[in-house]
């Protein structure tokens, strides 16, 4: 039996509470400076945590004086290199999502120390992102959900994905996403019969997710 068309919108925001009284108010110019940093200082390559941050600090200071990078953004780039695994052997970027769907990212010592204590009714996982920075911006991502009718809900995995999920897996259903609500892409063509959650992946901190949620067709 073909469905009556409906359209079930729930919204997601992704926010991020600021690291700083004084955040800094040119974050491409942090960027720039630690993509600098990143080529010079090299991470990945860094053995000693005291000889990375020397690294940074000279890269950064050296933008200061040109001019690109205020004192304020100073620190802040400075910031995500310390609460960084660079230069930290054997330490990891150690995520925890709550049941309510808010994320926490630190470092911690090893991977079993990041997922031998996840949340109660969370879970801990390990980000592949080498600093908390990037992780999840300001160490705390947050998410609220709102939904229609028919059991649709948006709660956030991580700091950059969210599970879409709806009552009846019987019923194949198709998704779009919007940043506006007002213009939509299609993310899910058709779910299969007997799915009823779909990962949204490769998502924007800081930024605001509609979901329109359509059923095709039904038992």
């Amino acid at each position: 039996m073909k469905l009556p068309l409906a359209r079930l919108v729930a919204s997601l925001l992704l926010s991020a509470a600021a690291a700083h009284a004084k955040p800094c108010g040119n974050p491409a110019a942090v960027l720039e400076t630690r993509q600098a940093a990143e080529e010079q200082c090299a991470c990945g390559a860094a053995t000693r945590n005291r000889s990375y941050m020397s690294c940074v600090l000279r890269v950064a200071h050296e933008a200061v004086v040109s001019g690109a990078l205020s004192p304020r953004c100073k620190a802040a780039v400075m910031s995500c290199a310390q609460r960084s695994v660079c230069g930290k052997p054997d330490y990891v970027t150690c995520c925890r999502t709550t049941p309510e769907g808010t994320t926490t990212c630190a470092i911690r010592r090893s991977a079993r120390a990041c997922l031998a204590h996840p949340p109660k009714g969370g879970h801990s996982y390990l980000s592949s992102f080498s600093s908390v920075c990037d992780a999840c911006p300001a160490g705390v991502c947050t998410s609220t959900t709102t939904s229609t009718t028919l059991g649709v809900s948006a709660m956030a995995e991580d700091c950059r994905s969210i599970l879409v999920t709806w009552s009846n897996p019987e019923v194949s259903v198709t998704i779009g996403r919007s940043t506006d609500n007002a213009t939509w892409t299609t993310v899910l063509s058709a779910s299969r019969v007997g799915e009823a959650t779909f990962l949204d992946t490769d998502l924007q901190p800081l930024t605001a997710y509609y979901y329109q949620v359509t059923p095709l067709s039904g038992p």
